[in-house]
């Protein structure tokens, strides 16, 4: 496996009202030569102006992102194109997560007070807050749509977030059939909980099924659950990302090279691992990256 080449499509970076273990300078010092690059995601402001900013010169391929939460206005399309304007590479449009109404409904707290741990901190409940929807009556709403347009022209990359799978598919359907590249945010997520025949039929439609080591790292997943979904739905039509960046969490090289060790012991292989972990994220990248060369 060439670490080298390797790129982590989620990766959770600071400053954040969660804390987090890196700034993108101290992921660049941290990972240069260890990664070939990072998606960095932050569930309340966009990244770009934080890759844009960095003093820290190095090959390591980090891409902005903007997850469509409140604190980002919702599906706003604005600041999809803001992002998008700031950055000279393709960016990554995660929909809701802890705003996602699937979510809030089934968190009794916005933002969990243990992901904080800070004594100080009050939380929100989630049944004082407006979850947002990407569907009613089985329709994708307009404000979803307006969304949708915006990331076709800025030739983003979609991702479904936290909302319910029975969204994520009706969205993952219409953004596909626009020739969006497309991600299914961790399926395998309690709170979200996608069949493996939908996500199957997703991926042979075109969509990339999203496998992190997060879900059994944190949410205690057994990777031999993890392995069986990547077994069925096929390595081709799957990424390997870490979902790591939390403050007690590894380096998203440390995550991934645990992961894979675990996932080789259940009978991934290795070529298995170099499609999801290496070709898979940078045909993702590649496709709408405006520097050839920054590509490996």
């Amino acid at each position: 496996m060439k670490w080298e080449q390797v790129v982590d499509l989620h990766f959770h970076i600071g400053p954040e009202i969660i804390p987090r273990k890196y700034t993108a300078d101290d992921l660049i010092s941290e990972e240069s030569g260890k990664l070939g690059g990072a998606v960095l995601k932050n569930h309340f402001f966009p990244t770009s102006q934080l890759i844009e900013q960095s003093k820290v010169k190095s090959d390591l391929i980090l891409i902005g992102s903007v997850t469509l939460n409140n604190y980002v206005g919702g599906l706003n399309p604005s600041v999809i194109k803001g992002c998008a304007e700031l950055s000279n590479r393709p960016i990554l449009v995660w929909f809701p997560t802890i705003s996602a109404d699937n979510y809030l409904k089934k968190s009794k707290y916005e933002i969990r007070p243990e992901w904080v741990q800070d004594p100080d901190f009050k939380p929100r409940l989630s049944k004082n807050l407006s979850g947002i929807k990407v569907i009613r009556e089985k329709k994708l709403t307009k404000q979803t749509l307006n969304v949708l347009e915006t990331i076709k022209e800025c030739s983003a990359i979609l991702a479904t977030g936290h909302i319910s799978w029975q969204e994520a598919e009706i969205l993952a359907l219409k953004a596909l059939d626009m020739g969006i590249k497309t991600i299914i945010t961790h399926p395998i997520y309690k709170l979200i909980d996608m069949p493996i025949r939908v996500q199957k039929s997703l991926a042979q439609k075109g969509a990339f099924i999203e496998q992190t080591f997060a879900m059994n790292s944190i949410d205690k997943i057994p990777i031999q659950k993890i392995a069986q979904q990547i077994q069925y739905i096929g390595a081709k039509n799957c990424i390997l990302s870490s979902d790591s960046g939390q403050k007690f969490g590894k380096s998203p090289s440390e995550s991934l090279k645990e992961c894979a060790s675990l996932l080789k012991q259940e009978g991934i292989t290795e070529k298995q691992l170099e499609l999801m972990l290496i070709k898979n994220p940078t045909k993702i990248i590649k496709r709408f990256i405006k520097n050839k060369k920054d590509v490996k």
